[in-house]
This record gives C-alpha cells, sequence and structure tokens, in this order.
C-alpha cells in the first residue's frame, strides 16, 4: 500500500484512541453487554490492543461466539492462545459451577491482563489460567515476543520446523507443554471443547493432543486456526483420528479473499472439527 494511504488509513482509529485515553485517565474498564442475555463483561485496558479487543470482542469473531454459546452446564472449555481471555470469560458463564476453563497464555503481560479480567468479572472459581505454552512437545524452548504490549498478537513459541521469527522485541525462555500431557499430569481435566489459535503452530500442537483424540471421552468439537498452506495437513492429521472438518470460519480479509474466488487453502481461517459421523453419534458439537 502507498506509504501515504496508510497513514490516512490509521486515521480511522483516532477517535477510539482518544476515547481510549481518555478512559485510561479515569482507569475505566471497557464494559461490553450481550444483546442475547443482558450479561455485562468487563475488561481492562493497559494498552490500546487489549481496551479494543475487550470492546470489540462480540462482533470480532462472530461465528467462534456463536459456537460457543452452545456450551452447556459441566462443559470444560480448553482456550489455548485465550490472549485478555474474551472467549474464556464467555465460555465460563456458560459451564457452569460444573464445568471449567482453562485460559493458557504464554505472552506474560497479556496473561497478567487476563487475571485482572477474570478478577474483575469475578470468575476466578471457574477460570484457570496457565501462563505456560501449549506445544507439540514437552519441554523448554524460546517464546519470541513480537510486541510486548498487553493484547498484542503474533508472540510465538519456536519450536524445531517453524520458521523463527526475524522482528522481535524480546524472547524467554518458556516452558511447553502438550495436550496430552497437560491432562496425562493432572494439569488440565479432559476438555469436552477445544479452542486453539496461537499465531502460527496449531498444527504442532494438534499434533500433540493425538492421545486425548483417541479417548473414549474426547473432545466434542474443536476449533482451530488452520494458517495458509496448512489446510491438508491440518485436516488429513483431524480425519486419522475421525474428525471432519464441518465448518471454516473466515473474517475480515480472509473474508473478502474467499468472496472473490481464493481456495480455502490459501486462508488464514478457523476451522471447526467435530467427530465423524457414525462416531460419537451424529457429531455435533
Amino acid at each position: 500500500m502507498n506509504p501515504v494511504l496508510a497513514r490516512i488509513a490509521k486515521l480511522r482509529w483516532l477517535p477510539a484512541r482518544h476515547w481510549y485515553d481518555l478512559r485510561q485517565l479515569m482507569r475505566l474498564p471497557a464494559r461490553v453487554r450481550d444483546p442475547a442475555d443482558g450479561r455485562l463483561y468487563r475488561f481492562h485496558g493497559d494498552s490500546f490492543e487489549a481496551w479494543q479487543r475487550g470492546r470489540s470482542f462480540l462482533a470480532k469473531e462472530p461465528q467462534t461466539i456463536g459456537w460457543l454459546r452452545g456450551l452447556a452446564e459441566g462443559d470444560v472449555f480448553l482456550d489455548i492462545g485465550a490472549n485478555i481471555g474474551i472467549f474464556s470469560l464467555f465460555a465460563a458463564h456458560r459451564v457452569g459451577e460444573a464445568g471449567h476453563v482453562y485460559a493458557v497464555e504464554p505472552h506474560l503481560p497479556t496473561a497478567v491482563q487476563l487475571l485482572h479480567n477474570v478478577a474483575l468479572n469475578g470468575l476466578g472459581a471457574r477460570i484457570t489460567v496457565l501462563s505456560i505454552a501449549a506445544s507439540g512437545r514437552d519441554g523448554f524452548a524460546p517464546f519470541l515476543y513480537k510486541r510486548l504490549r498487553e493484547g498484542a498478537s503474533g508472540s510465538q513459541l519456536a519450536i524445531p520446523g517453524h520458521p523463527v521469527m526475524t522482528r522481535q522485541e524480546g524472547a524467554e525462555l518458556k516452558y511447553g507443554l502438550t495436550v496430552d500431557s497437560m491432562v496425562a499430569q493432572g494439569v488440565i481435566r479432559p476438555p469436552t471443547h477445544v479452542k486453539i489459535d496461537t499465531d502460527g503452530i496449531e498444527l504442532q500442537i494438534t499434533r500433540g493432543m493425538a492421545g486425548l483424540l483417541g479417548r473414549p471421552d474426547r473432545p466434542r468439537a474443536i476449533l482451530v486456526e488452520v494458517q495458509p498452506g496448512e489446510l491438508d495437513a491440518q485436516r488429513d492429521f483431524m480425519a486419522g483420528h475421525g474428525y471432519r472438518l464441518a465448518e471454516a470460519h473466515t473474517v475480515g480479509k480472509w473474508q473478502r479473499l474467499r468472496d472473490r474466488g481464493t481456495p480455502l487453502g490459501q486462508l488464514a481461517f478457523n476451522a471447526l472439527f467435530l467427530p465423524a459421523r457414525g462416531e460419537d453419534g451424529e457429531g455435533a458439537g
């Protein structure tokens, strides 16, 4: 994009940014009321990114919100890449006292913001925060911070076979666990629903949950972000463990590209995998 046009495009954020700065002076959290049930959600905003995520969470990924509305009392939701907790908070109200939410967020400033939001919404008994990294294998690996601001995206665990981030603001040695190890060690209860959004290592994480996918009490639904070029590998792995691709959720620029006819395999999107038909009933999530 032309640099001048790029600067002009950024002007659209000025009103929201000035409003954010004003609220910061008064230390007011973002407040969002769900029109479907009237429930009020509150989000701390120690950076503009965190505040913006909170205030727009119902509209950012409407299909993900729609999926989470199907959670029921007693369900267990594993939120890998929880960021400031928008989906964890939403899920916690639906799983009830018998259920639980595990929010995995390795980005330390963002994990602190997540903890604030859990407390602000009074959901500490229903949400467990894990500031470790989900991975394809257990052990320490460098965690590369693309940005250090709360709520920022793009940071990654540097694991073998994955491109190393060339531009970063810092790095930390972070312990990573596979989902199978989390379950086997009793860190988490076996989840009924899983969401994976980790800016690039989703395929490795799903490979680290092969044992869970073969259990009798395996997840009823898995929503995983698929990166451009990884659709076939992700779909083949899930099919090999008895799951089918049920829905493909695209948003923003990816939806516009899809509307223009770009093949799904060249896009980034959220893939909803359900047990294949004939297994676990009809495969409804």
